[in-house]
């Protein structure tokens, strides 16, 4: 008797367990909550292009409820801060690219196609705009600072690319590579970063073409 009391209460902790577990899932599972369409972080970048080391970039990265008829679980954007064309920065729009979401982590790929182009790209300095052999030379660090001040960046169409996020409550973490060709380098050319940042809120890029 004793012995069948004692599978008893074993099955039914199995039971109870199932359920928290299944229930744990599901709240992992879910985002964005029932009060919120939308989640903002603040994020640093940083990483490589065309071999040229970075840091101290910021995008602002929103995660929002699908548009209808969207085949993704969530609608994301990632654009610059605070100036939508800041250097290094990058944007991504998730409705252009295929994800995949599996409790708090999301994936997007770029859709390879190469013959209609994405509207997503990363913003880079090409070299040629800075007449980098002429400040190597000369090791005028001045020459080269006067030169970013009436450059503007270099917009990468990407061409493919890949975007894996981290996303809690409070705070989000990730990759990001995309691949573009340089009208100026005439070259295609590699953007990667490593991304980290904390929610925010209200805060909105500015859409500057001049510096």
């Amino acid at each position: 008797m004793k012995t069948l009391s004692r599978d008893f209460a074993v099955r039914i902790l199995m039971i109870l367990a199932t359920v928290f577990y299944s229930a744990d899932s599901v709240a992992d599972d879910a985002l964005l909550d029932t009060t919120a369409f939308s989640k903002q972080y603040l994020v640093q970048l940083s990483g490589t292009v065309m071999n040229e080391t970075f840091s101290g970039a910021q995008a602002l990265l929103t995660l929002m409820t699908p548009a209808p008829g969207s085949s993704n679980p969530y609608q994301l954007i990632v654009e610059g801060f605070p100036k939508k064309n800041s250097r290094n920065s990058f944007f991504w729009n998730a409705e252009y690219s295929e994800m995949t979401g599996f409790a708090n982590e999301i994936t997007c790929d770029i859709k390879r196609t190469f013959v209609k182009p994405v509207p997503m790209h990363f913003i880079f300095m090409s070299p040629a705009l800075l007449n980098v052999r002429d400040v190597l030379q000369e090791k005028d660090k001045e020459q080269e600072i006067a030169a970013e001040k009436v450059a503007l960046p270099t917009l990468i169409n990407a061409r493919a690319g890949k975007l894996k996020l981290h996303i809690y409550s409070n705070s989000v973490s990730g990759t990001v590579w995309m691949k573009g060709y340089d009208p100026v380098e005439h070259a295609f050319v590699q953007y990667s970063a490593r991304l980290y940042g904390r929610r925010s809120y209200n805060l909105k890029s500015k859409q500057e073409i001049k510096k």
